[in-house]
């Protein structure tokens, strides 16, 4: 059924590819991921998703874009000019990947994690460590919810200053509440260690290349949980992988555009016509382009090249058992209810339970 599903999907977005551009998510988490691309998902990103995250990398997008970009594949270019500074990345542009991600509802989603982990734990959800935490719109939406410790960890310093600014500006639970701390999320090691949920979303992990990294990352995400607590990984969906959609061209590429209060307009391609996808490691480098419009001018803009690993659910599933974990769930969408065989289902939402 799931197989049947995905290629219908497929046949549909071959066909809307020939008019438009995709997602993906960073690893602001891993050493790996900032070392080979300073890049943050998402999954995705999850993207993809994703990621998360996606399309699905970090979530799949194809439902968000836009009818103005519909009518294009390609933003307008701005006026090239000689610079002498370093290339900007998109951790060291923290502004513009917030405002590239901020169609997601992060209240919902908030709700989600919250419904989520009591339906597997029946009782309420009162501590979280996020990996790979960006802008921290899911720790603020958690304190705000009444989440008692809430923190999250990042690799990026240009991150996590964008994070705290964020945070004090809100005020509140979510500058009160919320602790920020760089580190490496395959390997860290922090003073509390009974966590009822450890988080990793937008298709972030993916930005762990390594198998090694990817081990380390679910050990040391094991042992921050409380016996009873639960890993939640948000990726892209399982087929993604598996129903060309990797590998057809532009099938693989979105974009999307988010009006801004000012005029502006933000626009993002998640993907290139060229972008490569290796079989064997799994890894697939997306270009991504997010561009500030005003009028027909480029205001603003980065652009980099995103390696992310694929990762089936067996290779998870294996992985979380090298930490002593158990796989308990699986979701197409971050709403209760939808699984992966889910006409909704546009990415895929992980729980992994400590005994």
């Amino acid at each position: 059924m799931l197989q049947r599903l995905r290629l219908g999907r497929l046949a549909g977005r071959v066909a809307a590819s020939r008019s438009m551009p995709t997602p993906v998510v960073s690893s602001h988490g891993s050493q790996q991921g900032s070392a080979s691309s300073y890049f943050h998902s998402s999954t995705s990103p999850s993207g993809r998703s994703a990621k998360s995250g996606e399309k699905r990398g970090a979530p799949r997008r194809a439902r968000y874009v836009s009818a103005g970009a519909l009518a294009t594949s390609e933003a307008p270019e701005a006026d090239s000019e000689p610079s002498t500074s370093a290339p900007s990345t998109i951790y060291s542009r923290p502004d513009l990947y917030e405002l590239a991600f901020s169609y997601r509802d992060f209240k919902a989603e908030v709700k989600f994690l919250q419904e989520v982990y009591k339906q597997h734990n029946k009782h309420q959800l009162s501590s979280v460590l996020e990996l790979g935490c960006g802008p921290a719109r899911h720790l603020a939406g958690l304190a705000r919810g009444g989440v008692a410790k809430v923190v999250g960890l990042d690799l990026s310093p240009d991150m996590l200053g964008h994070a705290r600014k964020s945070l004090a500006k809100q005020g509140g639970k979510a500058a009160e509440v919320v602790e920020l701390v760089q580190g490496d999320m395959s390997d860290f090691d922090l003073p509390h260690k009974s966590f009822d949920m450890v988080m990793c979303l937008l298709g972030t992990f993916s930005h762990l290349l390594d198998t090694d990294q990817a081990i380390s990352a679910f050990r040391s995400a094991a042992a921050h949980l409380r016996p009873g607590g639960i890993l939640l990984l948000e990726m892209a969906h399982p087929g993604d992988l598996f129903d060309g959609t990797l590998i057809i061209g532009e099938s693989g590429k979105e974009v999307w555009e988010l009006p801004q209060d000012n005029g502006d307009k933000v626009f993002v391609e998640w993907g290139a016509e060229f972008d490569n996808f290796d079989p064997v490691t799994q890894i697939i480098f997306r270009t991504v382009t997010i561009n500030v419009l005003r009028g027909d001018d480029v205001v603003d803009s980065v652009e980099e090249v995103v390696p992310y690993r694929q990762y089936t659910v067996r290779e998870l599933e294996l992985l979380a058992k090298l930490a002593g974990l158990e796989q308990i769930a699986l979701y197409g969408e971050m709403r209760m209810g939808v699984d992966l065989e889910h006409e909704d289902a546009y990415r895929m939402l992980a729980l992994y339970r400590k005994p």
